[in-house]
């Protein structure tokens, strides 16, 4: 490359990605700190950007970002990244979901099993000296219908795993269609209603999967069943949920998301509903740490840099 090119990472990643790009000739400035106010007055200077969810690209970080040739997260999720305004400033924009799909599917199982066999609870309660066996008294997984929402990267690992147990699946995409097979059955909405006793879900969050399972969504299955989500939290209406679990339409929950995971910085709605969330043993709590193993960090490095690459070989 004639001239000194400019990628700037504004999340931490795995050392193999600025090494990479450094490789390459581009002149990495690697600032996990950086605030997101501080990320527009910087970024006309750059021609690749990296981000996890810190630092929104939106319109008027684009209409900055004179030089900007591409945008990548570091992870699923594209809400970080006004996905229309970069193609029409023909701003190239990617993720890397294979990066982190078995560490999603691997916690998914784990989370699953957790919740029915109240494993986190009773560990609580063994160390607070209370020897509870009857209360902890559990389910099993087989024999049970899991209905998936959303049959991306994520839910297709998640779905690969629960093939070793006894379960049927049933996998609804509104996008995704013709992937039905030997222990993965595509369904109908309908269909997930009428016979799931798990709802899993796996969607990325838009316009049109916000606040998509709400009290309405939730009031159609006819049986009570156990929800996890690992996905987006603000595509599950909290109210709705605890609301469900109050008239026992939603035995327990795990929830790795929050519609506000800024737990500090809660308005007064939210916390209360937080709080509820808290005082509910019959609801599982995780820090949004699916995707966030040692081996994930890794891969997601190797799988942004590949198509980084992919771009320059254009």
């Amino acid at each position: 490359m004639p001239d000194m090119r400019y990628i700037l990472i504004t999340d931490e990643v795995h050392p193999f990605l600025p090494n990479g790009l450094q490789e390459m000739g581009f002149e990495v400035h690697y600032r996990p700190k950086i605030k997101p106010e501080e990320v527009l007055k910087v970024i006309d200077d750059y021609e690749g950007l990296v981000v996890n969810s810190k630092v929104y690209v939106g319109k008027e970080m684009i209409d900055r970002a004179t030089k900007l040739k591409f945008v990548c997260r570091a992870g699923s999720g594209l809400e970080v990244i006004d996905l229309e305004y970069a193609k029409a400033k023909n701003i190239i924009a990617f993720n890397s979901p294979e990066g982190n799909r078995n560490a999603v599917a691997e916690f998914a199982l784990g989370a699953l099993l957790n919740m029915m066999r109240n494993i986190s609870k009773s560990n609580v309660e063994v160390k607070s000296r209370e020897w509870n066996r009857e209360e902890n008294r559990g389910n099993e997984v087989s024999g049970l219908t899991i209905g998936m929402i959303g049959f991306g990267n994520t839910a297709r690992a998640f779905a690969k795993l629960l093939s070793g147990f006894d379960v049927q699946l049933l996998a609804y995409d509104k996008y995704y269609h013709g992937f039905s097979s030997g222990h993965v059955m595509e369904a109908s909405l309908e269909q997930i209603f009428e016979k799931a006793d798990i709802l899993s879900l796996h969607l990325p969050l838009t316009a049109e999967t916000s606040d998509m399972v709400n009290v309405d969504f939730l009031s159609k299955f006819k049986k009570p069943i156990w929800l996890l989500n690992t996905s987006r939290g603000k595509v599950l209406d909290t109210s709705a949920m605890l609301n469900g679990i109050k008239e026992g339409r939603i035995i327990a929950a795990a929830l790795d998301v929050l519609e506000n995971e800024k737990i500090n910085a809660l308005n007064p709605d939210e916390q209360n509903a937080f709080d509820a969330l808290l005082a509910d043993n019959r609801v599982f709590l995780s820090p949004h740490i699916a995707g966030w193993t040692h081996q994930s960090k890794l891969k997601i490095a190797e799988v942004l840099l590949a198509r980084i690459k992919a771009v320059y070989a254009k």
